[in-house]
């Protein structure tokens, strides 16, 4: 099996269809992070994860090699979901999106969901990526373009809004 450096190197190589077996590896990572970063909104995820592939290909060359693809592409999905936020925001709107109707592998997400459903759209995201997806603060602050200090602020008072509402 190909690393992910090979099919990029391949891909940037006039190879395109390597490109269709890091879709193919990363679809259902990326389509789990929406449907968590959106609390469900099934469209929206999907909208999601196709922007990133479709950024991602489009700024392929960029990619530092050194570093982790899986990475750079939660990044891109990151600012994925900020910008569906500024063009769309009633779509992220808790109180509007029903829980899924397909959840592949996400098996109990929807108690996820009303676990978070206190907290604002970019607090949802610094909260999944920080608990659901194991990353560090610095790696938040990386993906998010913010600063540590205030990916920790924002954390921690995420966390105070999750213990008073389900006290």
């Amino acid at each position: 099996m190909d690393s992910d450096i090979d099919l990029i190197n391949k891909t940037l190589s006039g190879g395109s269809h390597h490109y269709g077996v890091l879709i193919q590896r990363y679809a259902d990572y990326l389509f789990g992070l929406g449907m968590r970063l959106t609390t469900g909104n099934r469209s929206l995820a999907e909208d999601i994860s196709q922007q990133t592939f479709l950024k991602s290909y489009t700024y392929l060359a960029s990619f530092d090699t050194r570093k982790s693809y899986k990475h750079w592409l939660t990044g891109i999905a990151v600012n994925c979901f900020k910008d569906a936020l500024k063009q769309h925001p009633s779509h992220i709107d808790i109180d509007t999106v029903s829980e899924p109707s397909h959840e592949p592998e996400l098996g109990e997400d929807s108690e996820f969901f009303r676990l978070i459903r206190p907290l604002e759209p970019e607090d949802r995201a610094l909260f999944t990526l920080r608990y659901v997806y194991d990353h560090t603060v610095d790696e938040i602050a990386q993906l998010t373009s913010l600063k540590a200090g205030t990916v920790k602020s924002k954390l921690s008072r995420a966390m105070e809004v999750l213990r008073q509402c389900h006290a």
